[in-house]
């Protein structure tokens, strides 16, 4: 039976799945929360090297913080699609392959709470994310030989390579931020696309949920908010119904 544990903090999720004989993190938080790992292992009484894999859901600095620090401790696995891989690499160039659609100081006039969050991520060690040293990549959507058997579907619209996780046998869905239940710098709470300060195509973005509503799933975990638990294709159609701010 796949168990999951949520990590992270009040503004960003990560995610320790235990399939049984091994462990899967999807997503890797902020650096700032590899002491929150490490106790959540310890509750579970599991060291850091039954983590096989680290399946990454897209390059931002607030899913891949521990990602190297996993990988040399436990020879763990990081997965990652293919678009997204040079940001691992080169974390502190993320505007060569990124480029938002819109600045996000138009949202700070707006709403002056909304600087909040991306101070948030600079606090916990968005700024300092060591590169990845070895990366396990793919292009399609594919079934990824790891216990669980996760179904990675190329979702891309936040980044290029954004990508959502499903694992069928246990109906959770982990969609990072490519569809997320809480839009700290929107202010928006329920399914939806995080805003274009964040975003690099909204109009893929939106097609991109269009696609995994197509998947029967019961549980939506996402990067960024509280788990949804009415369906993913409920989600899904409700995020793309609020469209993108």
């Amino acid at each position: 039976m796949t168990t999951v544990h949520r990590l992270g903090d009040h503004l960003v999720n990560f995610y320790l799945v235990d399939t049984g004989p091994a462990l899967l993190l999807v997503d890797a938080g902020l650096p700032a929360h590899w002491d929150g790992l490490r106790t959540a292992l310890r509750d579970l009484g599991r060291p850091v090297t039954d983590i096989a894999a680290v399946l990454v859901t897209h390059g931002h600095p607030d899913h891949v913080g521990v990602a190297e620090q996993v990988r040399a401790a436990s020879g763990a696995e990081i997965w990652v699609h293919e678009s997204d891989a040079p940001i691992l690499t080169e974390p502190r160039r993320l505007n060569k392959v990124w480029t938002p659609e819109r600045s996000l100081l138009g949202y700070a006039v707006r709403r002056p709470n909304s600087l909040r969050a991306p101070l948030h991520l600079a606090r916990g060690g968005a700024l300092r994310i060591p590169p990845v040293r070895s990366l396990r990549t793919f292009t399609h959507d594919r079934q990824l030989d790891l216990p669980g058997a996760p179904l990675a579907i190329h979702t891309p619209g936040h980044t290029h390579g954004s990508t959502s996780y499903l694992f069928p046998d246990a109906s959770v869905a982990f969609t990072g931020d490519a569809l997320v239940t809480h839009d700290a710098v929107a202010g928006r709470v329920g399914p939806c696309v995080i805003c274009r300060a964040f975003t690099q195509d909204s109009t893929t973005a939106l097609a991109s949920l269009e696609k995994i509503a197509e998947h029967d799933i019961a549980t939506v975990l996402p990067g960024h908010g509280e788990a949804w638990t009415d369906g993913l294709a409920r989600a899904a159609r409700q995020a793309v119904a609020g469209g993108i701010r």
